[in-house]
């Protein structure tokens, strides 16, 4: 089946989380997420993606909380509109896979950054073009999921938040190989193991929090360590009028 539009590739991208082959890398991207809460600290929550892991961050942690489907996101594209939150209107956001399936990703970071307020703090997940699975994401069949989506690479996306005034406060990556079995499955955590150590960012899904940095306009006062004292003119060299 030839995947013809972006809702039938985010479609295939839920099917394929819930496969059996796929569950080794649903238990890691669960396992990383676990690590990422505690920097997500703030009051009004929005999550867009998947809604498998949606339930993670539907807490008492956040006084407010909304989500938004990739349908929704792929609406946001298709025309164009800016996301229905007024300005600066949350402090946590949550984009799991959202990038992998917007055409224009740096412009929906943009948007992203407007519905953010000034101490957000921003958590990213995608597919690692810079891995093996973006290595050998042509091989296999770009008709399916995972490989029909977007894979941007970490570079890339640090610099569009750089220069959007955000500063990297975690970032990791899991799944360094792109194929799993019934057969290796039991070892995949082991695999895990020896990613962590010799390849930290090569692992086929990236984990980044970004945190907004706004610099106050309220001036300060400089406060002296030391007085000041300045010497009286010694009266030799008063001009004296006569």
């Amino acid at each position: 089946m030839k995947l013809t539009t972006n809702i039938e590739v985010y479609t295939d991208l839920v099917r394929w989380y819930r496969k059996v082959k796929a569950q080794p890398y649903k238990k890691s991207v669960n396992h990383k997420l676990n690590e990422t809460i505690k920097y997500l600290d703030g009051n009004h929550a929005l999550y867009l993606g998947l809604p498998e892991f949606r339930k993670k961050f539907e807490s008492g942690k956040f006084l407010s909380f909304l989500s938004l489907d990739g349908k929704d996101i792929l609406e946001h594209q298709l025309t164009e509109k800016r996301l229905p939150f007024e300005d600066k209107s949350h402090d946590v956001i949550v984009l799991l896979h959202a990038l992998d399936l917007h055409e224009n990703p740096y412009n929906f970071i943009r948007e992203i950054n407007r519905v953010a307020s000034d101490d957000a703090r921003i958590l990213i997940v995608g597919f690692n073009k810079i891995s093996l699975w973006g290595l050998i994401r042509h091989v296999y069949n770009t008709n399916y999921s995972p490989w029909s989506l977007k894979f941007h690479s970490s570079s890339n996306i640090k610099e569009w938040f750089k220069i959007l005034g955000y500063e990297i406060t975690y970032n990791s990556t899991s799944c360094l190989f792109p194929f799993t079995s019934k057969y290796i499955s039991k070892y995949f955590e082991k695999f895990n193991f020896i990613q962590k150590w010799f390849f930290p960012q090569s692992g086929g899904i990236y984990f980044y929090v970004f945190e907004k940095n706004v610099l106050s306009l309220t001036p300060k006062k400089i406060k002296f360590k030391n007085k000041y004292i300045t010497p009286s003119f010694p009266k030799s060299t008063v001009n004296t009028i006569r």
